[in-house]
């Protein structure tokens, strides 16, 4: 049987977690949520899934093929108005295409046509509430409080019809730092922040200083650093040459760090956490067992 039940988080979080009947929970949300669920979870003793935060990098390297990654970038920070856990918020550049790249992928976002996300002709729709459209917003702030480049965007949308609902420009901000608030925390908004880099090395640091570890793409010719990179990120998923969007259903879906505690969704573990094991003994001899070890 399948309920549905309306409410505010904490009303809706008691009516999930405390009912006896309740013997699992699978959570999709923030990290304090998220954390406080398992917590909760674990007072009753039932299992509990929880996929949280993320903060995912794309590297774009020097031998990159630059036309591929800005479509890539592109759609992972501004598809869906960055309001999918799996969405670009920090893009890795190395220093010899990160100019060409930016002016790109400025191009682009400057020219997204922002409405109702069902109709043909727009490319990005609102935030999904006003309060998420403040949460954006603030960030936008501190992006500029904290020093960041504002290559484009960096306010609400207020033309026309725009105006009237939670509509944010698509942002980047270029020449961020890794320290910085706007590269370390989940704003689920369509603000991209830009770090610039010397060496793969560098890149690889920079994409796993964050608290966060869902996924994360990188695009480049080379072999040999494709498979480094899949070696030393800490994200649960990982793409090459293509979005950090999206997961395939067959496959484990879930991350590392702050991103996820528990069994992962999708793939064969989701059939784990919702089974429960059962092992069963038959005797068919009829004689007493004699042995100590069975």
């Amino acid at each position: 049987m399948l309920n549905l039940v309306y409410g505010g988080g904490g009303e809706v979080g008691t009516a999930l977690l405390d009912p006896p009947a309740v013997q699992a929970v699978s959570f999709t949300g923030s990290t304090e949520i998220g954390l406080s669920v398992y917590e909760r979870a674990a007072r009753r003793g039932i299992r509990a899934q929880c996929e949280m935060g993320g903060k995912n990098p794309v590297i774009v390297l020097e031998d990159a093929d630059v036309d591929l990654a800005v479509a890539g970038v592109a759609g992972g920070a501004f598809g869906s108005t960055g309001q999918r856990c799996t969405a670009t918020s920090r893009v890795i550049l190395m220093h010899p295409v990160a100019d060409a790249f930016l002016e790109k992928l400025v191009g682009i976002a400057s020219k997204m046509r922002l409405g109702d996300p069902l109709a043909d002709d727009i490319d990005m729709g609102p935030s999904v509430d006003d309060s998420q459209l403040q949460t954006v917003l603030s960030y936008l702030d501190i992006g500029k409080a904290e020093g960041a480049e504002l290559l484009c965007g960096g306010a609400r949308a207020s033309s026309g019809a725009l105006g009237k609902g939670f509509f944010v420009q698509p942002t980047i901000f270029d020449r961020v730092r890794p320290e910085m608030r706007i590269a370390q925390e989940e704003i689920f908004g369509p603000v991209l922040s830009v770090i610039r880099v010397e060496s793969f090395e560098e890149a690889m640091a920079a994409a796993n200083d964050s608290p966060f570890g869902l996924t994360s793409s990188i695009y480049t010719r080379d072999v040999s650093r494709m498979f480094r990179y899949i070696d030393e990120i800490e994200t649960g998923m990982t793409h090459v040459n293509s979005p950090t969007l999206g997961g395939e259903a067959q496959l484990p879906f879930g991350g590392m760090k702050a991103t996820g505690v528990g069994p992962r969704e999708q793939g064969n573990e989701v059939f784990d956490f919702y089974t429960e094991t059962k092992v069963v003994y038959i005797d068919y001899t009829g004689a007493k067992r004699e042995g100590k070890l069975y």
